[in-house]
């Protein structure tokens, strides 16, 4: 089984512009993870698309790997999202990605040292407090797992896929061969 980190856009009955969460998902394949993408989904169903996904292979020196029991080692996986500003834009500023910390305050000051370096105001980002940060190995019923890689490398936080992918309806199965 793989782990996903998958960026969802939609909207809800309220929204001015278009909504976008993270979720992670255990799956084969992206393609299998779909009907609980949608039913973790807090807006209207039509509409919702990926714009991203990353499988989560190897982070900080570990590699990641998905087992039903739970995880002992003193390192933990965290999801970090940070918000800064830029006086040119009006929007906010966010970068999220993944670190290996052994406490969510070591998380935090990995994911600063890394993420919007030079913006102004930087600062985690109130809707994922690093504080309150999901340690992955919550996925149920699988557990995150990390080995220390022996030349300890880390993969890029740039998606495996990028794009508009509708996923708000099951895909129809093909139907009877004609011939």
């Amino acid at each position: 089984m793989k782990l996903f980190l998958v960026v969802l856009g939609g909207r809800t009955s309220l929204s001015t512009i278009e909504l976008h969460d993270v979720r992670f998902v255990v799956g084969d394949s992206i393609e299998a993870t779909f009907p609980e993408l949608r039913r973790q989904w807090f807006g209207e169903l039509r509409g919702l698309h990926l714009d991203s996904y990353l499988e989560v292979r190897c982070i900080d020196g570990f590699q990641v790997a998905l087992r039903p029991e739970p995880f002992e080692g003193p390192e933990r996986l965290w999801f970090v999202n940070l918000g800064a500003y830029d006086p040119e834009q009006l929007a906010e500023l966010h970068r999220f990605g993944l670190v290996v910390a052994a406490t969510p305050q070591a998380a935090k000051a990995r994911a600063k040292r890394r993420w919007l370096v030079g913006a102004e105001q930087q600062h985690k980002d109130d809707l994922c407090a690093v504080d309150d940060c999901l340690a992955l190995e919550a996925v149920q019923p699988w557990h995150v797992h990390l080995i220390p890689e022996p030349d300890g490398r880390s993969q890029p936080m740039r998606p495996d896929w990028y794009g508009y992918r509708r996923i708000d309806r099951p895909t129809p199965s093909p139907g009877p061969s004609v011939g």
